[in-house]
């Protein structure tokens, strides 16, 4: 009796993921003379399925601006950098695979990202669509979450830094082995 039940947490589970959405994680790596390169062997996020996601959108910061010498009560507030947001992912729990190997930053500064995210569907079996990369350092999560008789779910949450890029116009096509890459 306890096979139908299983049986129908992972078809409602693949309900969610029939999208085909394809999460690719690269780090960003520093080289000896100083550069930076995206280590592509291995996507740290090969084979964890992804329910869905979320990004929080831009927010500008806002300066507070005094001038005493021009009197008056009330502050200026001038236009500040556009804060690019976060993005949280909702995956399914899969103890066969653990936590990802993520790094969280070691230093108390951080100039630039530490991975490169792309988020792609499936356009054949050889090749994906791209519709959103960002650099993005990694913001914690990595919980579990579950309710009697549901799908143990999970989560994982990356700042967003530089400019992120939307849609296939802007991401473009990639081969699936960038998807599969290490596994």
């Amino acid at each position: 009796m306890s096979d139908i039940f299983d049986l129908l947490s992972e078809d409602a589970f693949e309900a969610l993921v029939s999208k085909g959405i394809r999460v690719i994680l690269y780090p960003i790596k520093r080289q000896s003379d100083g550069s930076l390169e995206v280590d592509k062997s291995k996507n740290i996020l090969y084979g964890y399925p992804v329910g869905g996601f979320n990004t929080s959108g831009e927010s500008v910061d806002s300066q507070e601006f005094q001038d005493q010498l021009r009197g008056g009560m009330y502050k200026s507030k001038i236009g500040g950098q556009i804060d690019p947001g976060e993005i949280t992912f909702d995956a399914y729990f899969d103890p066969t695979h653990g936590k990802p190997d993520i790094e969280g930053i070691v230093n108390s500064m951080s100039i630039t990202p530490q991975f490169v995210l792309a988020l792609a569907r499936k356009k054949s079996e050889t090749m994906l669509e791209g519709f959103f990369a960002a650099g993005v350092n990694y913001a914690g999560g990595f919980d579990i979450k579950g309710d009697l008789g549901k799908t143990i779910g999970s989560s994982l949450k990356f700042a967003i830094t530089g400019e992120p890029q939307f849609g296939y116009d802007f991401v473009g096509e990639m081969p699936m082995s960038m998807y599969t890459a290490g596994s």
